[in-house]
């Protein structure tokens, strides 16, 4: 068997897979934080305030780590933890308030309860939304400047850091979020 061949063959597979990663990935990537952010909607329904965010923060974390195992990124899981955390109280910041009454309206039985609920689903549906098409740029635009080895865990934090320093354009990006989220096929305004 000749190397050549061998060559050859690997290198049709490999445009082949290439092919089915170009149509697959950005579907499978959107998926990815569709579902956690679905996901994410869960954890309003914790009636300790406080562990109804921590779990929305874990959902990020996990959604992250997921995020980097579809796009096969050597990020460890505890800088996942770290930007998560961060990315979530940078992305709370535009939501405080929403958050806060949501809280509140959690303690008034039945009603105010179910308000609260609906109130901090809608939320944290939304932040999560958000985080994810945040951390994505950020991996897309170190990306364009470096090869994936040659990006370490700190890179990707500044990266992150980067795309949330901007409050009004992540504020605007929860609102669009919000506002569009009934809509199946969600895509940021650009």
């Amino acid at each position: 068997m000749s190397d050549k061949h061998l060559v050859e063959a690997a290198f049709k597979l490999t445009e082949a897979l290439d092919r089915v990663a170009d149509t697959s990935l950005p579907g499978n990537l959107a998926q990815i934080v569709k579902l956690h952010s679905r996901l994410a909607v869960g954890s309003a329904l914790i009636p300790i305030p406080g562990a109804d965010i921590a779990a929305a923060t874990a959902n990020i974390w996990t959604m992250y780590v997921r995020i980097n195992k579809e796009s096969k990124l050597p990020f460890s899981e505890n800088v996942m933890k770290s930007i998560g955390t961060g990315m979530a109280t940078n992305l709370g910041t535009g939501v405080i308030g929403a958050l806060a009454a949501a809280l509140l309206l959690k303690l008034i039985p039945i009603w105010g309860t179910a308000g609260g609920i609906a109130l901090m689903g809608a939320t944290i549906y939304a932040v999560t939304l958000a985080s994810g098409i945040i951390y994505m740029n950020a991996i897309a635009k170190l990306l364009k400047k470096k090869d994936v080895s040659e990006i370490s865990d700190n890179d990707l934090k500044e990266a992150v850091g980067k795309e949330t320093s901007d409050k009004r354009a992540v504020k605007d990006l929860i609102k669009d979020v919000k506002k569009n989220a009934k809509k199946e096929d969600y895509q940021p305004e650009e």
